[in-house]
């Protein structure tokens, strides 16, 4: 990962959103031969979306812009299939039956937050969350107390970001 000394993933993020859209115009270059657009979308997801979520929740992007340039790669992707050319992003990703790369960042992050609560992971609860002392609310008794950050490096932590 590639991290400035700021903190800030923007390098990280550049280089692999570089990285992603290069496999995906070889996968559109591949299959020249067979326009079959569930092989290309399976393609993309086997070949593409693990470089886009590899370790993301440690450099997640919260600028917006770089969670276009991230969003980009799928957008230009599917934009590139046979018969989706004309319709919006997200009328695309529906009928293709995928999720965005946002919400998939955002689901890969809460299952970590899950996984770190609940000890599926070996690593200490109290290194990242602070629980709520406020008892009085309905639910449950994993509310997690949100610490107020200073910093913008702080405020795009995980522990701190979920």
């Amino acid at each position: 990962m590639l991290i400035d000394s700021n903190l800030s993933f923007v390098e990280h993020i550049n280089h692999i959103v570089a990285k992603a859209h290069a496999r995906a115009c070889l996968i559109h270059e591949c299959f020249f031969v067979c326009r079959d657009t569930s092989n290309l979308v399976r393609a993309f997801m086997t070949y593409v979306r693990p470089l886009l979520e590899y370790y993301s929740c440690v450099w997640s992007p919260h600028l917006k812009n770089s969670i276009y340039k991230v969003e980009s790669v799928q957008r230009n992707f599917t934009k590139r299939l046979r018969g989706l050319s004309n319709l919006l992003y997200s009328d695309r990703l529906a009928a293709l039956n995928l999720p965005s790369l946002e919400l998939r960042r955002l689901r890969i992050d809460l299952i970590w937050c899950y996984k770190i609560l609940f000890g599926v992971v070996d690593m200490p609860v109290n290194d990242f969350f602070e629980f709520s002392l406020v008892k009085h609310t309905r639910g449950h008794s994993y509310k997690l107390f949100k610490r107020r950050s200073n910093t913008c490096a702080r405020s795009s932590f995980f522990s701190v970001s979920v």
